[in-house]
């Protein structure tokens, strides 16, 4: 799994127009048709909890993410999380992210 790792690129992803949104997290993409690297970045404020509560909400993401890589398209990922997540059980919150990624036909 690569991640994004520098401001820049996630400045880049962030003012892409390729976004969804629900009550649990945002999913921004950016396509990059140049190369065969699919990277993905977390976002998770200071708002949402403590280290232990934000660091179990990145593990969850990351799972789900993992679960996915193979059928998405090549580009950049952010998933922003949002105030409540951590009280969200990982069936809905994974069953949501692959909404996400239909809405945006981002399955190859």
């Amino acid at each position: 799994m690569v991640t994004l790792n520098t401001k820049k690129d996630f400045d880049n992803v962030y003012k892409s127009q390729t976004r969804w949104h629900n009550s649990h997290f945002i999913l921004f993409f950016k396509e990059n048709p140049h190369t065969t690297a699919k990277r993905i970045g977390f976002s998770v404020s200071k708002k949402v909890g403590n280290a232990v509560c934000r660091n179990l909400i990145k593990r969850r993401l990351r799972s789900i993410y993992r679960e996915s890589i193979l059928n998405l398209k090549n580009g950049d990922m952010i998933l922003l999380a949002k105030i409540g997540l951590d009280k969200v059980e990982y069936k809905i919150l994974r069953d949501n992210y692959k909404h996400a990624l239909m809405r945006l036909n981002l399955v190859v």
